[in-house]
């Protein structure tokens, strides 16, 4: 495996400034070329179309005829043309030039560079208009030159994204192709030009060029790159993979127009060009910024989940264009002796999809979810309302049992804290509201956490007293701690200095290590269960409503509750949830020593499914990225917490507090 997405070398000094020199002259000339091209399609579009070349004089009839069908004149397309292909163009010439200004001392980063912005004007000496040569003859040795260069620069492709040939033997498929370009573009009348040998030689020789480099892509994906990589690939292939479909569409309707399956006329071949072109062209525009993307490594990981949403709306679309379509043809042909029958068709389909969409959005969505990532997890699905505004209580009376002088301190999610005076001193007394004790789910979260603490003697660990029920609603008597919770303590500070998050984080993981000898795994460790004293020097382990007992024989769930936070939530956990160990609060106590240390999370979407499968796939960050200050070897730790394999993770919670200490 590699170890780098680029190429180790730089280029320096006198070098470095004849490589930009070069690459700005050639960038200028490539400039000069477009706006020429502009200029010729422009200017092809205002002339008659009786007095243009044979070649030319039926497309720009029949061109003509199609739009004046719409009450267009042919003039439009000396607009619309030029325009689509600045949309086109424009952005790759962007893309390169930052890149450029980015890695023009990578001589990949250089080259690649200078692939985009060259590439992305190849079609400006097509038909229509022959672009810049029909108005300036004179341009034509420079545009075959840059043609050529261009041309040659898509070898670059076989050596993306770290600069080397993979396989290695693909080198000599690269200098083939650069020969019979030259000859193409130097010498175009001869016998040696592939472009002139019969179909479908031409056609033929740029498909195999294309699957070789999808090989390449593919070999390197399986057996060379590394993690970064493989995102730079994702990227890469996901964008040109859409663009492909869209071109391939184009490719299927056309054959079909042509062989008169459909009836194409001259308004529908308007109509065609009008609305297909754009979509193309938005197309382009993705692989471009994709491009830029991967080569600038900028945002790679986010190409998982929208690889995730591509597949879901793809599916999306393509069934409920079936099911409107279907509906629309079955409607319409009960109503077809009613006048006013197509518009009754049009409605009862646009209500059917309208009924269909969100639950068959939800569906398929839960099917790629599970199919292709393992994600167990229904985070679509809304959880109980359990807002504190809704669904809890507030105790008017100042007595509960024999608990008097009761003090509300705290509103949860699922339950009211109060503080009462008991002797031999005050409690903390976690009441579930009468609404929530009627419901059996949270019942047996709220008598699990009493049953799991009460089995746990340890000084990090919240301490229960009592636990019961008492007029319909249930409780437990717990330990009063008159500090705040350590996620408070974190908004308050923005991050813990290192002497002061130590000792927190040495005790935690005592709590931890001794709760799983005990047989228990939290599932949900979070700066909010974590208590402190009021010196903020004792830091105490709390909710263990989701815990796992080893040891026991039924499983809990609770229907549309996720056990564990998102945030903090270890890939096995996602995947399944019901037979994690200790190595899954091992991974959840590194992201809050990261939170903790740096103030910051170390995967930040707001996109649950986006937050989920980072988790899944997302290498941990490096915390000195954050903090250069902070030890590298503190920063290791915590990524070794977090690693994606349990089993690459500490076999203890202590073992990583020793770690960092």
């Amino acid at each position: 495996m590699t170890s780098s997405t680029t190429s180790s070398y730089r280029i320096k000094g006198h070098w470095l400034l004849l490589a930009r020199g070069v690459w700005i002259i050639l960038a200028i000339i490539t400039v000069v070329i477009f706006i020429a091209g502009l200029k010729g399609i422009n200017t092809f579009w205002h002339q008659p179309c009786n007095i243009l070349t044979q070649e030319y004089k039926a497309y720009c009839i029949a061109s003509e005829q199609a739009i004046n069908q719409l009450g267009l004149p042919k003039e439009f397309y000396a607009i619309y043309n030029p325009l689509g292909m600045m949309v086109e163009t424009i952005p790759w010439i962007l893309v390169g030039v930052l890149i450029f200004w980015k890695k023009s001392d990578e001589p990949f980063g250089l080259l690649f560079s200078l692939m985009l912005v060259v590439a992305g004007t190849f079609n400006l000496d097509q038909v229509p208009g022959n672009g810049a040569k029909y108005i300036y003859p004179v341009l034509l040795p420079l545009i075959s030159g840059m043609n050529f260069i261009g041309l040659l620069l898509l070898i670059l492709w076989y050596r993306f994204p770290d600069g080397h040939f993979v396989p290695y033997w693909l080198r000599w498929v690269a200098v083939g192709w650069a020969i019979i370009n030259a000859i193409s573009q130097f010498f175009p009348d001869s016998a040696l030009n592939y472009g002139n040998w019969p179909s479908p030689w031409p056609s033929g020789i740029a498909i195999l060029f294309v699957i070789s480099l999808i090989y390449s892509l593919v070999y390197r994906y399986h057996h060379i790159s590394d993690p970064v990589q493989i995102q730079q690939i994702k990227w890469v292939v996901l964008s040109a993979s859409i663009a492909a479909t869209i071109f391939s569409i184009q490719i299927l309707l056309e054959l079909l127009f042509n062989s008169g399956v459909i009836t194409w006329d001259y308004d529908s071949s308007a109509i065609w060009n009008l609305t297909y072109n754009p979509v193309f062209w938005l197309s382009i525009l993705f692989v471009a910024v994709s491009m830029g993307f991967s080569i600038l490594r900028y945002r790679l990981w986010d190409i998982d989940f929208i690889i995730n949403r591509s597949l879901v709306y793809g599916a999306l679309t393509a069934l409920l264009a079936v099911l409107f379509g279907g509906s629309l043809f079955m409607v319409s042909q009960l109503f077809q002796n009613f006048s006013g029958g197509p518009i009754v068709a049009v409605a009862v389909s646009a209500t059917v999809f309208g009924l269909i969409f969100q639950p068959t959005h939800r569906q398929i969505q839960r099917f790629v979810d599970q199919r292709f990532y393992h994600i167990e997890i229904d985070y679509q699905k809304a959880p109980p309302d359990i807002s504190t505004s809704g669904n809890t209580e507030v105790l008017r009376q100042t007595r509960f049992g024999v608990y008097e002088d009761l003090e509300l301190i705290g509103r949860g999610g699922m339950a009211d804290v109060y503080k009462s005076i008991h002797p031999p001193g005050p409690v903390a007394i976690k009441i579930l509201p009468e609404r929530l004790s009627a419901e059996n789910e949270f019942r047996q979260r709220f008598a699990r956490e009493a049953l799991v603490v009460s089995k746990l003697k340890h000084p990090n660990i919240v301490r229960i007293f009592d636990s019961g029920e008492q007029d319909g609603r249930h409780y437990m008597v717990m330990e009063y701690l008159v500090g705040k919770d350590l996620d408070r303590l974190i908004k308050n500070n923005g991050k813990l200095p290192l002497a002061q998050a130590l000792p927190l984080i040495q005790q935690i993981a005592s709590a931890l290590d001794y709760a799983h000898m005990q047989g228990f795994v939290h599932r949900d460790i979070k700066p909010s269960n974590v208590l402190l004293d009021s010196n903020g020097t004792r830091a105490v382990l709390t909710d263990f409503g989701i815990a796992k007992i080893n040891d026991a024989h039924t499983v809990m769930t609770v229907t549309g509750y996720v056990l564990g936070t998102f945030d903090y939530i270890a890939p096995e956990q996602i995947q399944e949830s019901a037979h994690v160990d200790g190595k899954a609060d091992i991974y959840a106590l590194g992201v809050m020593v990261y939170q903790m240390l740096t103030g910051e999370m170390p995967f930040k979407h707001s996109n649950p499914g986006a937050l989920l499968i980072a988790h899944l796939n997302q290498p941990p960050p490096n915390a000195c990225d954050i903090l250069p200050d902070l030890p590298h070897h503190i920063a290791a730790a915590i990524q070794r917490a977090m690693a994606k394999k349990p089993d690459e993770r500490f076999a203890t919670a202590t073992e990583f507090a020793i770690e960092i200490a």
